[in-house]
């Protein structure tokens, strides 16, 4: 099947920060996946229009496990990544559709390449590699949105 391109555009990306700790576990405390599975995920983002260049910026943060003073054994992990988009011809697309690639889509594929920047440095760790799970991106959106209402 003859695959059709998005309008749009990852032109960059970029790992601006990365930080992994690991927390030596305890003998009962041996189970992997339940491990990873009670893991605290913390995403937070940036979003800015350019409306000059018609980029989009995205600065995107992970936490995995980096619950205060008190963190879960195994990994502590933080990473950073930034990106640039482009939406092609976007005066042609509808307004919902030019929304949902600004926003959802932007932040689905940042988190995509960082949950596989976190796989990778995590991989050759004492407890192999953490996989991030799927991510409800929009309520991340709409947690972002209801920052500004309080």
């Amino acid at each position: 099947m003859k695959a059709k391109f998005s309008p749009l555009q990852l032109l960059d990306f970029k790992l601006l920060e990365s930080h992994v700790e690991f927390v030596i576990p305890k003998e009962s405390e041996l189970d992997v996946k339940e491990l990873f599975q009670s893991y605290v995920v913390d995403i937070d983002f940036r979003l800015r229009e350019n409306d000059k260049t018609k980029e989009i910026l995205l600065f995107t943060t992970v936490e995995v496990n980096e619950d205060g003073d008190k963190p879960l054994p195994g990994y502590k992990i933080m990473v950073e990544g930034g990106g640039t988009f482009r939406i092609q011809d976007s005066e042609a697309l509808e307004e919902n559709l030019k929304n949902n690639l600004t926003q959802f889509s932007t932040l689905n594929m940042m988190i995509n390449n960082l949950r596989n920047i976190i796989y990778q440095i995590t991989n050759l760790g004492p407890m192999g590699g953490y996989l991030l799970p799927p991510i409800d991106i929009t309520q991340l959106l709409r947690d972002k949105a209801g920052e500004g209402i309080k």
